[in-house]
Order: C-alpha cells, then sequence, then structure tokens
C-alpha cells in the first residue's frame, strides 16, 4: 500500500495524455452507442429553442412569498435545416434525469445517456403563401402543458417534435418550483418545492396558475412572434394540448372566449375547477379525451371527473383509450422503459408501440380540428390500432 502511494504522486506525463485521450474515446464512444429517442417522422426537421416569458404573478402558491415573476416558455418549431454532422447529444438536462432516475426506478446514468439528433436555435420555416393554413402563412400553433410534477415539457420531446416535423409549432410552458428542476436560456437552474397532490385545495391553486401561464402566453403570442423574427407562430388557429394537469389546464384554457383556442386534448388527466362543475362544463369545442387503459367512463372505470364532464359537452368529442397503458405511458416515459424496464406506474405496452400510437392520434385530431383535414381513425376503432378503445364518438365540430 505505501509503495503505491507513494508513486501515485509520480508525474508521468505521457501516461496522463494516454489516459486522457483513452478517457475521451470512451466518452465518444458512450455517446456514440447510446440509445436516441425515435426520430420524428414528418417532412421538416425539427429545431428547439427557450424563452423566458416575463409575467408577475401575486398568487403563485409555490413561489417564494407567492410572488412568481415568470415562466418557461419551450418551442419546438418546423425547419429546412439540416441536423449538423455530429454526435447525438443527450436531450435532457441532467438534474432533470437524474431526478427522475432516482423517482421513477431507473439506474443512475440510464436516462442522462439517451440522446436526441434534434436541433437548437436553428433557422425558422419560411412563411408559406398567404391562407395555405387559414388565415395565416403557418401551420397552426399548438400550446402544451406537462404533468403536475413533471415531467417537465422536455420530458414530452418525442410527441412534440413529431408535431413540429409535421409544420405546427409547439410552445410548452413550464411553472418554476412547481416542476422538479427547470433551466432557463441564461442557463440559470430552478428547483422544484416538495408538492403535497393528496392536498386538492394545492392542486386546484397550481391548476389554476397554469390557466394564467397559458393566458398570459396567449396574449403575448403576436409580440413574441415579432421578437422572434420570423418564427412560424399563428396566432389565430391555435390548439391546446396537455399530459396529466396539463391536459386538465389545456381543456380548461379554452373557457375564455377571448382566447384563439379552437380545440383541446387531454393525455389522461384527471379534471380540475370548471371542468368537474355539476353545470357549465361544456367548453362548446372539439375536444379529445385519451386515456390509459383503466381510464375511460366506461364500466369498471373510476374518474368520475371525465363522466361529469363528458355529460355536458355539445361539441365534437372522442374519449379513447390505449390497452396496455398506464400513466406515465403518456410521456417519453413510456420509450424511457425500452431502456430500461423499472418504472412500475408504465404499462405492458410496448414503448415504441405506444410512441406511434401517441403521435398518430394527437396528430390525426389537430389536422382535422385545426386544418380540416379528415381524420378517418378518430371516427372509431382501427384493425391497423387494435390497442385503441372509443368509449365516446359525438358530433361534428
Amino acid at each position: 500500500m505505501e509503495s503505491t502511494m507513494r508513486t501515485s504522486h509520480v508525474r508521468h506525463p505521457a501516461k496522463r495524455s494516454v489516459l486522457i485521450t483513452y478517457a475521451y474515446l470512451l466518452f465518444q464512444a458512450a455517446i456514440a452507442s447510446a440509445v436516441s429517442i425515435p426520430e420524428p417522422t414528418g417532412p421538416y426537421h425539427v429545431s428547439i429553442s427557450t424563452r423566458t416569458i416575463e409575467h408577475f404573478n401575486p398568487n403563485d402558491p409555490l413561489a417564494p412569498n407567492n410572488v412568481s415573476t415568470a415562466f418557461l416558455a419551450t418551442i419546438f418549431y418546423p425547419t429546412l435545416q439540416q441536423q449538423p454532422e455530429g454526435e447525438p447529444q443527450p436531450y435532457l438536462n441532467p438534474e432533470t434525469a437524474a431526478y427522475y432516475e432516482a423517482t421513477w426506478n431507473y439506474s443512475s446514468g440510464v436516462l442522462a445517456s439517451i440522446t436526441s439528433t434534434l436541433q437548437h436555435d436553428a433557422p425558422f420555416l419560411p412563411a408559406g403563401p398567404a391562407g395555405e393554413a387559414g388565415e395565416s402563412p403557418y401551420y397552426p400553433t399548438i400550446l402544451f402543458g406537462p404533468g403536475g410534477q413533471g415531467p417537465p415539457v422536455e420530458g414530452s420531446t418525442i410527441l412534440l417534435a413529431e408535431l413540429a416535423s409535421h409544420g405546427y409549432t409547439v410552445i410548452g410552458l413550464d411553472h418554476p418550483f412547481e416542476q422538479p428542476f427547470l433551466r432557463y436560456p441564461n442557463g440559470t437552474g430552478v428547483y422544484g418545492v416538495d408538492v403535497d397532490y393528496n392536498d386538492y385545495a394545492l392542486i386546484e391553486a397550481i391548476y389554476d396558475t397554469r390557466l394564467v401561464d397559458s393566458a398570459a402566453l396567449l396574449a403575448r403570442l403576436p409580440e413574441l412572434a415579432r421578437e422572434l423574427g420570423g418564427a412560424p407562430i399563428n396566432t389565430t388557429h391555435v390548439g391546446t394540448l396537455g399530459n396529466s394537469l396539463g391536459g386538465a389546464a389545456a381543456l380548461g384554457s379554452m373557457y375564455d372566449r377571448g382566447q384563439p383556442l379552437a380545440s383541446g386534448l387531454n393525455l389522461d388527466g384527471t379534471l380540475w375547477g370548471r371542468l368537474n362543475s355539476s353545470s357549465g362544463a361544456d367548453v362548446g369545442k372539439p375536444v379529445l379525451m385519451l386515456g390509459n387503459a383503466g381510464h375511460h367512463t366506461g364500466a369498471g372505470a373510476g374518474d368520475v371527473t371525465w363522466t361529469t364532464f363528458l355529460s355536458q359537452q355539445s361539441g365534437y368529442v372522442r374519449e379513447i383509450s390505449i390497452n396496455g397503458t398506464m400513466h406515465h405511458d403518456f410521456c417519453d416515459d413510456t420509450f424511457w422503459k425500452t431502456v430500461e424496464g423499472n418504472d412500475p406506474t408504465t404499462g405492458p405496452i410496448d414503448g415504441n408501440r405506444q410512441v406511434e400510437i401517441l403521435n398518430a392520434y394527437v396528430k390525426a385530431f389537430f389536422d382535422f380540428t385545426l386544418l380540416g383535414r379528415n381524420s378517418p381513425i378518430l371516427d372509431g376503432p382501427s384493425p391497423d390500432w387494435p390497442e385503441v378503445m372509443f368509449y365516446n364518438v359525438s358530433s361534428s365540430p
């Protein structure tokens, strides 16, 4: 031992150089052999950009002194620029990856090693001819809200990038202190606070904050489009989408008739606020409720908030569940489990298949309700998608 300790202090520049080179090669080999998230299937390349949205909220239930001054917008948008050459890079913030490795039963480093070839801050897709997508020269914009306690927007990259690859611009909203970790464009990291999700009054307050954030972002859309100088943001044709608590907020945002929200999609979220009231819950706009195998209004289902809400809708409604899924299968966790399947809150469905189903049905809904394109898979069961079960099909938009 003594001899070993002494020799460890002797400098060998050549050996040190060899070790550094070897470590670098190992690192590069690890990245090269790492698993990447599925590539988007649309005709466009996809880029991501983040923006700080300044907004004063004196009634934030989680912020210090109940005052927050900003939230984070992550923009997924189409671009013509090809991905520059180079190795794929990890797609999650390391702090985000570490949190979900620890809390969702993944081995350390597993989520941090998953990569992506998506670009950051690439040139925006040029505008098409006026009127190609309605009143705007751009495809519609979609707002996205993540689940309570996450994962944050970056944890739904697969679905949001898929939509962007088909021309949509998707803006995901993350609220500080609610999500386990967020990183702002200036590099500042913000950790979340502990939230008791059995405290229904607190959840209602967080839900209300989501509605405030959505309204603030919608009010700023024209200004944001100007600030970004050519960003493909459509301010007149807008859909709204969310996962879990974000799904409830997506639907709840549609009550504001002063906003350009045309349709809403809830991914497996229990409903709150007016959505769960015995009267006045009708949003009067197209709605898709997409739930896990046990989350529907059929026999044996347990979420009465869906029954309350759906019984009052006067417009286009589709209620669908996916066999073999559980709650965490409606974000990127359904793909993560293909790398290491230890999260007990994902179902037995193959994660890659679930990615295909989500991509197909979410896109079909917005193609139909925002672009007027026929989407037959929304009309009822399909032999191509035997996992998909229909419980509620009514009216037309």
